[in-house]
């Protein structure tokens, strides 16, 4: 029995029969059965790195030790959990372990201060050794990096061996709070499946972000998550986008012709998957036509790895061009107008770094109007704020980039849920 339900949507259900190839948008919404909170729960293998620099002195690295002891509250005793600090170099603070020696471990971890600079490669390798420690054949393996500043000299090397760990099955979560850390940086270090990145804006929120992660991997009823698109001949997948839980490309590949795959990775149970796919269609007669075949597979846990699938088909009516509307599916336009925000934000930065000022300021402006029609209201007015600042000073502000760049994916704070 499938412990998923499986809904695909077209932009518009009636294409105009013409000789010209056209594109219809995909909107693929993926939620978990009742039945996916009854499986057994996968153990966590976690390491915390966290950033230990003088910046982090006071109420920061204050909240980050609470929200370290709560996460370890929150662990199993079969569960295993390591900490490494990291400033001009790196310290393993709690060896990797099984979670049952908690009050020796908060001790530890109490005793954290805050002091140095910023070398943020060595603590991304110590956490990978630490977690490469405790792996287990079914297990949940999650690095999780907070940092409030900017590296200096080893970005590439963080990027290095983040790809590592990821190709071992080790998913990041990358956070960063205030307004100094590179964005550019933690992005690049999440993108792949089971890796993601927030920003906090208060240390107030810490505890929270902390412990909602670590429920999301406790949650995990699905894991390599994969999805197969099958087209008709001659039809192209232009790209493929996550849209919820955040907004954020898919890499996809043709794996043969006409049939493209993408890596979705683990599945928490309380997460709505839903995936925004461009597709062309070529010239195609008058009728039905089955424009694509998805089918979703997955292991979880406790079936002895095997695969399972859900399948769906998506369809279409062609006829005379006379007797076709405009019209788009409301729910397909609202989503595409959030990705096509997130797409502008994205080249307004790349060419805001190019000198091209006038071209980054008219994007803003246009993803700030596609967030208004969105309803996406209060968001809209910040992209429009700091468009004007961008036209007038020459340069946008370090927090003004950082709301408008993760307000656009729906991770600002916790993870928008509509």
């Amino acid at each position: 029995m499938s412990n998923v339900n499986l809904r695909i949507t077209a932009s518009r259900s009636i294409l105009p029969a013409t000789s010209e190839p056209q594109v219809l948008y995909a909107l693929v919404e993926l939620t978990a059965q009742s039945s996916a909170a009854k499986m057994p729960r996968l153990p966590l293998n976690l390491c915390l790195v966290i950033d230990r620099s003088s910046s982090m002195r006071g109420e920061r690295l204050q909240q980050v030790k609470q929200a370290a002891m709560q996460i370890l509250d929150l662990l199993g005793d079969n569960e295993s959990f390591a900490l490494v600090t990291f400033n001009d170099r790196a310290e393993v603070v709690v060896p990797a372990q099984l979670a049952r020696a908690r009050a020796e471990i908060k001790r530890q971890i109490g005793a954290i201060d805050a002091a140095g600079g910023t070398e943020m490669a060595t603590g991304l390798a110590l956490g990978l050794q630490e977690l490469q420690r405790a792996m287990m054949p079914r297990a949940v393996h999650r690095l999780l990096l907070l940092t409030d500043g900017r590296t200096y000299g080893d970005e590439s090397r963080c990027v290095e061996i983040a790809r590592r760990a990821q190709s071992r099955g080790i998913g990041i979560t990358a956070l960063g709070i205030g307004s100094e850390w590179n964005e550019d940086l933690l992005e690049t270090i999440a993108a792949r499946e089971n890796s993601r990145t927030h920003y906090i804006t208060s240390a107030a929120e810490i505890t929270k972000i902390f412990t909602a992660e670590v429920e999301r991997m406790h949650s995990i009823f699905a894991q390599d998550v994969q999805a197969r698109l099958a087209l008709q001949p001659q039809s192209l997948v232009r790209s493929l986008d996550r849209v919820r839980p955040f907004i954020g490309p898919l890499p996809v590949i043709e794996e043969s012709d006409f049939v493209w795959t993408a890596a979705l990775g683990d599945w928490p149970e309380q997460d709505v998957q839903a995936l925004l796919l461009e597709i062309v269609v070529p010239p195609l007669p008058q009728g039905r036509h089955t424009i694509m075949r998805l089918s979703i597979r997955y292991r979880t846990p406790g079936s002895d790895s095997v695969i399972q699938s859900q399948e769906q088909t998506l369809s279409v009516v062609l006829r005379d061009p006379d007797e076709v509307g405009d019209d788009v599916d409301p729910t397909v336009k609202h989503w595409l107008e959030r990705l096509v925000a997130y797409r502008l934000q994205a080249s307004a930065w790349q060419a805001a770094e190019e000198g091209k000022l006038e071209e980054a300021t008219r994007r803003l402006q246009m993803a700030g109007t596609r967030l208004f029609e969105a309803g996406q209201v209060e968001l809209a007015r910040a992209v429009q704020e700091e468009a004007t600042r961008l036209l007038r000073s020459g340069q946008a502000s370090a927090e003004g980039r950082k709301r408008i760049k993760y307000g656009t994916r729906g991770l600002i704070g916790r993870e928008e849920q509509s």
